[in-house]
């Protein structure tokens, strides 16, 4: 991984964080996505480093496409090809390989599940210096997948506490609308420009935060986004360094929060 350019924002400029899910705290797991492709006849590799590397990758190629529409099927044939080429399949294979996993993607749910334990664990060190709170687009089950996942639960329990977990799902709404974010915005009981948000895509993420009038720093673990003029950091461990949260010794962590170091 590499190292982002020094944040614009201070511990004291905040006074909440708010987190996306997906390329945050999962990425899609990385035995189903090889098993289908390579029961479809494709050199898939094995291991979870590649399929890791293959989501950002292919993040970054939905900030570089034209379109920005989810609900559109050809807006996530661009996320398809550039995740499959990472992949190191031949060219040859790619248009075929992207349409199988097209394919998956569109009739499998459960996929998002590959936990990305650093950031799971550093979330923990953030949550125990601020309130915190989740939007997401999701399908419904997005505060589940938070006890699932070891990363928090609204209210008390043995994970992190949430004010909220905003599904779009749930209320009808899907980022970059800014009206996403409102209910979090009440929950914490904030203005907007306190809470900052954090996720993985430029598309949502980013554009959807500052039309909220949010601050916003995206996780970009490649350094693929070093063009643009957003802050950026690698994984949350960096964020949490950045804004002074405890160490992870004096916090109580999630089981299952492992450090894995992908580079």
């Amino acid at each position: 991984m590499v190292s982002a350019s020094p944040l614009s924002f201070r511990a004291d400029d905040l006074d909440a964080l708010v987190f996306d899910i997906g390329g945050v705290f999962v990425v899609p797991h990385h035995e189903p996505v090889g098993a289908h492709l390579r029961d479809a006849g494709f050199d898939a590799p094995h291991g979870e480093e590649h399929y890791h590397r293959a989501h950002y990758r292919a993040v970054h190629a939905l900030t570089t496409s034209e379109g920005s529409d989810e609900a559109d099927p050809a807006f996530w044939r661009v996320y398809h090809r550039a995740y499959v080429e990472v992949l190191g399949l031949r060219d040859a294979e790619l248009g075929e390989a992207a349409r199988a996993l097209g394919r998956l993607f569109g009739t499998t749910s459960g996929l998002w599940r590959q936990l990305v334990p650093d950031n799971i664990a550093a979330f923990a060190r953030l949550a125990a210096a601020w309130p915190v709170a989740i939007v997401s687009n999701n399908d419904g089950t997005a505060e589940q997948q938070m006890v699932d996942f070891g990363v928090c639960q609204v209210g008390s329990g043995p994970l992190p506490s949430a004010a909220i977990v905003v599904d779009s799902g749930s209320i009808g709404i899907r980022k970059p609308d800014p009206a996403i974010f409102a209910p979090a915005l009440e929950a914490l009981g904030t203005a907007a420009a306190r809470p900052l948000y954090v996720g993985d895509t430029v598309h949502a993420d980013v554009r959807g935060a500052r039309a909220a009038g949010m601050p916003v720093v995206q996780i970009d673990p490649y350094g693929h986004h070093g063009d643009h003029d957003h802050d950026r950091v690698v994984s949350l461990v960096e964020l949490a360094d950045h804004l002074g949260a405890p160490p992870l010794s004096t916090v109580d962590t999630p089981s299952g929060s492992a450090s894995t170091n992908w580079s």
